[in-house]
């Protein structure tokens, strides 16, 4: 029965964004398509857009509302919920140029009826108020209600637009919102039954079963998905007014969700079908509706003599139907709970169960499932917005338009959120390398890759909600062993030169490779080659090092364990220094990366080792300044990581604006991205960011400003499965003037970011003091 939505908007004008701080992504994009204005008055000659598009916008609004307290939600969702009301059946002769609207019984009532889901046949015939459109539109009213009333503070803001509510208090809105769900509920009464033997605490909502019906199952027992769509309008109805009845009422139709539910005890996850009438699957779509209404207890505390309606436990088990049975791997989900029968691999766009066979892409939307993202292992965050990032996604299934999407990603956003990407590269590519340069002269950087599948080398940029080629490809030949990329502006001509490090079999290839962009084309400019096959190559970076204006180069090789210094006199590359650090033979560079940690404006260098459990010492991140001699002396290191780590991306840059970069890590052993800022001699290793194993697997990745309306950079990441993805910081600062000379304002962002990560990120700046001596902080071992 449910319809997937689309929101016709007139959109606002891109309006540019004033204000300083911190931002959320998604607030961000939120507010800047209009949809913090939009009011939701629709004009449809029916009520079709009140079951699913118009509530969704509310709830977006409500959400927004929640988490910020920013009165212009509150006022637009206001207008909103007037504009609904004013359209009701049996209100809508109170406005000019409408009538009244009687059901399938000549009976006019306090509901949003339609005839869409009629039968025989569809848009004809009476109307039939549907409950779970009644409950889609009744639940962000009853929200804000509950805001209201379990806030003081602004019970008495007056809402000054025009609408229904014009000129009245918040409190007074919500006292008529209470007044006008009651309305529905009641008229709703007598679709509710108590199960029969049940002792009265199981019940449940049915069909209507008179006569004349234009529906398909007269009298059936409601899907749960409708059943938790009830839920959530009686969890808030309680939270708004303390009366017990909504309460019993809630947890009867939690007993009968539960009666119905199952736990699958291989995968800690819940387990159920659409309804009782028969076994049809749950799919994608219904399911998280339904798991919104234990979410919904579980997020309020709603509880029955002391004892939660819903714990933690359970919401984890519903997290779990999603992340351990519905997701399958990166980008391949199937369509419904415990279902095998449709699984849609996106990247490539094909029902891997029967190839024949095109997805019925409505039934795999997928945004409710955001609400669950804080529950077990926050990995569910990424695996949804990777799926809503998807072309083969976004381009079936209604994204951009939906601001209930949008409003979800940036509640529950943490830490990075992917912006761009592209999944039409194959998964034989085995990246190798990626930077981030200028090379077209304009104020964004692009990112150049390389992999070792054909020696593929080009230059992207960020383009719509994927990217484009800023110059001709380059093709190596798949005959080479690519080791990293680094670019900068090595020749001090105001654009970026490319360095490729090949640990080619022949000692006449083996070494680094200097490209120039020339006329749109990539050329190779010198090759500086020789060196002996057991190099083991680690990677290459490239940074303001050594003073002199122009950008140096280093390479790492587990040969000798080397890092090796060069800067450019002319065009000519030049060695500086060969450092020789002090480890173990056992363990192994992994990645390096580099950037200014410390904001004097020269960037330090990092390593990235993994070594085995005798020497844990080494395992982890190591942080080096280098001098104009070349010369590397160790700041500070974060080790005693596992064994089993198996560390593989890194990449530097600055996150959160501050102007100090950040360091982040990735390991295939969990997935994760881990963030490490330096705080004077020694790194805090805060927070991180959870994804699925295989999603991050072999991650290569670099940071780079590639949207210079921002002054955060941007992560750009090569996937094992060929697939590009950028992430935006969840939280943007604008690149102004304004925004410039406000960002040390107090407070600027403590209202967007978790604490933990707020207070991270607002320590104190590194005062730096010349030191010759190597300050090492180390850990308790981590698993």
């Amino acid at each position: 029965m449910k319809k997937i939505f689309t929101i016709l908007i007139v959109f606002f004008a891109i309006k540019s964004y004033s204000q300083s701080g911190s931002q959320s992504y998604y607030k961000r994009l939120f507010d800047t398509r209009g949809l913090d204005q939009w009011d939701g008055n629709s004009t449809s000659p029916d009520q079709l857009e009140f079951a699913w598009a118009v509530p969704a916008h509310m709830e977006a609004l409500v959400l927004m509302y929640e988490k910020t307290k920013e009165p212009k939600y509150a006022k637009t969702l206001i207008k909103c919920i007037g504009n609904t009301i004013d359209r009701r059946d049996d209100l809508r002769g109170q406005v000019p140029g409408l009538s009244q609207i009687s059901d399938y019984r000549d009976s006019i009532g306090p509901a949003w009826s339609n005839n869409h889901y009629n039968i025989p046949k569809m848009d004809s015939g009476a109307t039939y108020p549907h409950l779970v459109h009644s409950a889609n539109i009744l639940y962000p009213m009853a929200k804000f209600a509950a805001i209201v009333k379990k806030d003081n503070i602004i019970q008495n803001l007056t809402y000054d637009l025009p609408g229904r509510y014009t000129g009245q208090t918040y409190n007074a809105i919500a006292n008529d919102l209470i007044l006008k769900i009651k309305e529905t509920l009641n008229y709703h009464s007598d679709q509710w039954f108590i199960e029969p033997g049940s002792n009265n605490t199981i019940g449940y909502y049915k069909e209507r079963s008179d006569n004349n019906l234009p529906i398909a199952f007269p009298g059936v027992i409601l899907p749960f998905n409708m059943q938790s769509s009830v839920g959530r309008v009686l969890v808030q109805m309680y939270r708004a007014t303390n009366e017990n009845n909504y309460l019993v009422q809630l947890n009867q139709i939690a007993n009968f969700i539960k009666a119905n539910t199952q736990l699958n005890t291989n995968l800690g996850s819940n387990v159920w079908t659409y309804w009782k009438y028969d076994t049809l699957r749950e799919d994608i779509s219904h399911a998280d509706l339904t798991a919104a209404f234990p979410y919904e207890c579980n997020r309020y505390g709603i509880s029955i003599n002391g004892s939660l309606i819903y714990t933690t436990a359970d919401i984890n088990a519903y997290t779990k139907t999603l992340t351990k049975d519905i997701y399958i791997s990166p980008l391949h989900i199937k369509n419904g709970v415990n279902y095998n029968g449709e699984n849609w691999n996106i990247k490539y766009n094909i029902n891997t169960s029967d190839p024949t066979v095109t997805p019925r892409y409505g039934t795999y939307t997928a945004y409710l499932w955001l609400y669950l993202s804080q529950y077990d292992d926050q990995m569910l965050y990424q695996i949804v917005s990777d799926l809503q990032a998807a072309k083969n996604y976004y381009s079936n299934i209604t994204v951009f338009d939906s601001s209930i999407t949008w409003a979800l990603l940036s509640n529950f956003e943490h830490l990075v959120v992917p912006v761009n990407t592209d999944h039409e590269y194959g998964e034989d590519s085995d990246w190798r390398g990626i930077a981030s340069g200028n090379f077209d002269g304009d104020s964004d950087d692009e990112f150049v890759v390389i992999r070792n599948f054909d020696g593929l080398m080009q230059t992207l940029e960020p383009h719509d909600r994927a990217f484009r080629q800023v110059t001709t490809s380059k093709v190596y030949g798949g005959s080479n062993n690519w080791k990293g990329l680094a670019a900068g502006d090595f020749f001090g001509d105001n654009k970026s030169e490319i360095i490729a490090l090949n640990d080619h079999a022949d000692a006449t290839e083996n070494g680094l490779y200097v490209l120039k962009v020339e006329n749109g084309n990539i050329a190779e400019h010198a090759k500086y080659t020789g060196w002996g096959t057991q190099s083991e190559w680690a990677g290459v970076v490239a940074g303001n090092f050594i003073s002199g204006g122009k950008d140096d180069v280093i390479t790492v090789r587990n040969f000798n364990k080397e890092v090796r210094v060069y800067k450019f006199v002319g065009t000519d590359i030049q060695s500086v220094y060969v450092n020789t650090l002090n480890l173990a033979a056992s363990s192994k560079i992994k990645a390096v990366a580099s950037g200014d940690l410390d904001k004097d404006g020269k960037d330090e260098i990092v390593l990235l080792f993994d070594a085995d459990d005798s020497n844990a010492v080494n395992n982890g991140i190591h942080v080096y300044r280098v001098n104009d001699s070349g010369v590397l002396t160790k700041i500070t290191e974060f080790t005693n990581w596992g064994s089993a780590s198996d560390w593989k991306g890194l990449a530097v840059g600055d996150i959160d604006a501050d102007g100090a970069a950040e360091i982040i890590a990735h390991r295939n052993f969990d997935g994760d991205y881990k963030l490490f800022k330096l705080n004077g001699n020694s790194l805090s290793g805060i927070t991180s960011e959870k994804f699925p194993v295989l999603q991050t697997k072999n991650n290569v990745m670099c940071f780079g400003n590639f949207d210079s309306s921002t002054k955060n950079e941007e992560l750009a990441t090569l996937r094992k499965d060929g697939g590009i993805v950028m992430f935006s910081a969840a939280n943007v600062t604008n690149n102004s003037v304004n925004s410039m000379n406000n960002r040390n304002s107090e407070d600027p962002c403590q209202n967007e970011l978790p604490d933990v990560l707020y207070s991270f990120l607002k320590s104190a700046p590194f005062d730096k003091e010349d030191s010759k001596e190597i300050v090492s902080v180390k850990y308790e071992k981590r698993k």
